[in-house]
This record gives C-alpha cells, sequence and structure tokens, in this order.
C-alpha cells in the first residue's frame, strides 16, 4: 500500500556550500523525524509489502523503478545491497523475492521503521540494516561476513552523495561481474534553469519537490564523476512532460496520458532525451586502476561528449 509520509515542512539555514557531514545530518533530522511520526501512527498492516508488486513510493516511480529492479536480473540467492533504504519497502521487497539484502542509511531512525516492516513480513532473518553513509559503508567494519554483492540499487540517492567518494566506494562493493543501479534525477539543461526554477519567485509558488534542501538534480559533471569510476556508464531517459508534475497536481488520467506521450516522444526523437526529468543509470566494470598521468581532473569535468548527444541504453 502507498505510505504515508508527513510532509517536509521546514528549512535549513545555512551559508555557503554544505559539507558532507552537514548534508548528511539533513538527511538524518528530516527522516528521524519522519520515523518518529510512522513509529507512532502505523499499525501492522501499514508495514506489509505485496511480494507480487514492486512497492512504488507513487504513480511516476513505476515505470523507472520496474525498469531498474529488471535490471538486477534474478534476485533469489543473490546479495543485494539497497543504498538509501529508508523505511525499507524496496529492501523487504527484494527480500521476498529471495534476495539476501542489506540496506543502509545516514538515518537511524528510519531504519528503526525499516527493521519493523522487515519484522512484519517475516524476512528480518534476509534483511540487515546498517546506520552508515554509502561514502563509509564497510561491510567487514559493520560487522557482516562478506564485503562484495552480487547488484547495489538505489532510488533517487546519488543526488546526495559525495560523488567521488561514493562511485569509488561502490566499486568496491560490487562482485566481478555485478552492476550498480540508481534512479535519480536529472537536469541537462543550462544551469541559469536551475536558477530560475529555485529562485523565491518560483518557489514561492511551486514549492520544489524536496525532503531536504542540498537535493539537486544529476547533470554532465555527475555523469563525468561517473565515468571516472566505471568503464559502463549506462543510461535511459524517463519523463519529459512528466515535469509539469513538479509545479501541478496532475490528475491520474492526466499523468498517464502524459507518461505515455513521453515514452513514445523519447523513444522517437532522440533530441528530447536532453529533456527528460528522471533517468535510470546502470554503473558496472569499476576502474581501479591508477590514475593515467594525463589525466586532467578540470577536462574530466568538462568534457560532456558522451552527454551531448545522449541516447538510450548506449554505453557511456
Amino acid at each position: 500500500m502507498p505510505e504515508r509520509h508527513p510532509a517536509h515542512d521546514h528549512e535549513h539555514a545555512h551559508s555557503g556550500p554544505l559539507t558532507l557531514a552537514e548534508r548528511h545530518a539533513h538527511e538524518a533530522e528530516t527522516y528521524d523525524r519522519m520515523s518518529t511520526d510512522l513509529l507512532a501512527t502505523w499499525d501492522d498492516a501499514d508495514y506489509l509489502v505485496d511480494p507480487a508488486r514492486i512497492p512504488f513510493a507513487n504513480r511516476e516511480h513505476v515505470d523507472f523503478l520496474t525498469d531498474a529492479v529488471t535490471r538486477l536480473g534474478p534476485l533469489n540467492g543473490r546479495r543485494v545491497l539497497e543504498v538509501g533504504a529508508g523505511s525499507g519497502s524496496l529492501a523487504v521487497w527484494l527480500a521476498l523475492q529471495g534476495a539476501e539484502v542489506v540496506g543502509i542509511d545516514v538515518s537511524a531512525g528510519i531504519l528503526d521503521v525499516a527493521r519493523r516492516r522487515a519484522s512484519v513480513n517475516g524476512v528480518a532473518d534476509r534483511t540487515t540494516f546498517v546506520h552508515v553513509p554509502i561514502e563509509e559503508f564497510d561491510p567487514r567494519a559493520a560487522g557482516l561476513d562478506h564485503h562484495r554483492y552480487d547488484a547495489i540499487i538505489g532510488n533517487n540517492v546519488v543526488h546526495h552523495f559525495d560523488r567521488d567518494l561514493a562511485m569509488a566506494n561502490l566499486g568496491r562493493l560490487l562482485a566481478p561481474g555485478a552492476i550498480a543501479v540508481f534512479c535519480e534525477p536529472v537536469l541537462f539543461l543550462p544551469e541559469w534553469t536551475r536558477t530560475v526554477r529555485n529562485s523565491r519567485p518560483v518557489t514561492r509558488f511551486f514549492p520544489p519537490h524536496t525532503h531536504t534542501p542540498d537535493e539537486r538534480s544529476l547533470d554532465e559533471r555527475d555523469f563525468a564523476v561517473m565515468r571516472r569510476w566505471f568503464a559502463t556508464v549506462d543510461w535511459t531517459p524517463y519523463q519529459v512532460f512528466g515535469r509539469l508534475q513538479n509545479f501541478v497536481e496532475l490528475s491520474d488520467p492526466a499523468w498517464n496520458r502524459l507518461e505515455s506521450f513521453d515514452r513514445s516522444l523519447l523513444r522517437r526523437v532522440p533530441a528530447s532525451r536532453r529533456i527528460c526529468r528522471m533517468a535510470v543509470i546502470t554503473l558496472g566494470q569499476p576502474i581501479t586502476v591508477a590514475q593515467p598521468a594525463s589525466f586532467s581532473e578540470p577536462a574530466a569535468l568538462a568534457e560532456p561528449a558522451a552527454l551531448a548527444q545522449p541516447t538510450e541504453g548506449t554505453s557511456e
């Protein structure tokens, strides 16, 4: 059943860029508060997960999360890491498919919700939840009897990461031949569009759909970081006119028609992929060799060639 989450109705005052520790603290504060409400108001029925249906957070997730989960392949008997496990709905669903699941999160409180969910659904023996950010996660240090995973998945989490630290660790955590799959908001438009979207006149009437103030959509720079750490960086675009959902609440019939139109547009008009709202990103073949002597970080960050003409499902 759909989860009932309280609205994020507070602001953080800060000046200048947030440090990684501050970003983690903001995330933990938000979801710790949320968990207090959930643990106090939910009964067992609210924790139940239908093993026959991926636990979509809402209708907007149906297409891209289905794609992401499908990319993981057969789940029975495999060890899966969920990054940003939150209240555990996806981790529990994966365990119900027969996977051994480890879920990590920066919020200790929300992981209490995840543990309760696992218990109610009878998969506590196949799920482990660890309070740690991906940048610092070491399975052995967490007391686990393994150090690599057959698959890694995350839904709307990469945009919170320290990109280099997280990508390096993801590469270390993947078993040979394994992949990491993430569903992420993206914005390949000029930076001024982000500035306008986040400006006070716009957000006054159209608040951003975010839980914490440090969230931002991925762009070419983020994909450049991914390519520094993975030889395979594939992505598939989703939702173009679906961006309207950011500004006005659409009815279910209107959303379904819009999403159907977007699917056709993205399939038939390659240029439209530059203005997609969401992407499913697959990372594989971690790069573990030392950087070549000619490596130049500014050049890597500026180099957008692989994204200049993005194509669905192509390796970058």
